[in-house]
């Protein structure tokens, strides 16, 4: 779910992701570049920079021409109330659930830090050793509980960079946000929630993104698979 309203006052919009091409999309772009309206075919293109910065607007597409701004996505930490998980009770969660990124739906192994020619991998996952010292250039964060309630407004953890990450996985302490924001590279480093959900209860999982890019990340059409891993009995 995307958050268009305000940090202390969120308007959450459902999406349901893992659809055809162009719909089902987190899309990033420069400000004021993106529309609600904006086709995939036609998305704006984002200009590679001289250094290396975040990508300042996310927007949540359900069908090729339908999305939606999430106001509260800056690039930065400034922000709670960004996006969630919202499951349902009808299944029982038999471990903590994980939250990444890979290049595409086929989830190949990335290799940090490593530019893929334009059919090999993903640039985004795979970071590059200057830019980012190899970690992704996409980052996230997952606040540590799961429930219905919003997290409180304000900062999401302490820590952004482009080169933030930690090998393996991390995860939050309760009630709060990663203190340092994890890079999103596949199996290489990522998020494991503090808890396995309880069962059969209804509830949110609240995280955060954060697109960074640089003058070394390679140009073309990048569409890596943001990927909420979990097992359930």
């Amino acid at each position: 779910m995307f958050n268009s309203g305000t940090d202390g006052t969120p308007t959450w919009n459902a999406i349901s992701f893992g659809g055809t091409s162009g719909s089902n999309e987190i899309r990033w772009c420069a400000t004021g570049a993106g529309t609600t309206t904006t086709a995939s075919a036609s998305w704006p293109q984002y200009a590679r920079p001289a250094s290396t910065g975040a990508v300042p607007e996310m927007w949540g597409f359900s069908a090729d021409a339908v999305g939606i701004k999430c106001t509260t996505y800056d690039g930065n930490k400034t922000f709670a109330n960004v996006m969630c998980i919202d499951y349902d009770n009808l299944g029982t969660y038999a471990a903590a659930p994980t939250l990444s990124a890979w290049g595409d739906n086929t989830h190949v192994a990335p290799v940090a830090g490593t530019q893929p020619g334009a059919f090999a991998g993903s640039p985004i996952v795979n970071g590059h050793a200057t830019d980012t010292s190899s970690t992704a250039y996409l980052k996230g964060t997952l606040f540590g509980d799961d429930q219905t309630a919003n997290p409180a407004a304000g900062n999401a953890g302490t820590t952004l960079a482009v080169t933030s990450g930690t090998a393996g996985s991390v995860s939050p302490g309760a009630g709060a946000w990663l203190a340092t924001w994890q890079s999103l590279q596949g199996a290489i480093q990522f998020i494991t929630h503090r808890r396995t959900p309880a069962a059969t209860t209804a509830g949110k999982i609240f995280f955060s993104l954060a697109l960074f890019t640089g003058p070394n990340m390679s140009l073309g059409t990048i569409t890596p698979v943001v990927t909420f891993t979990y097992s359930y009995v």
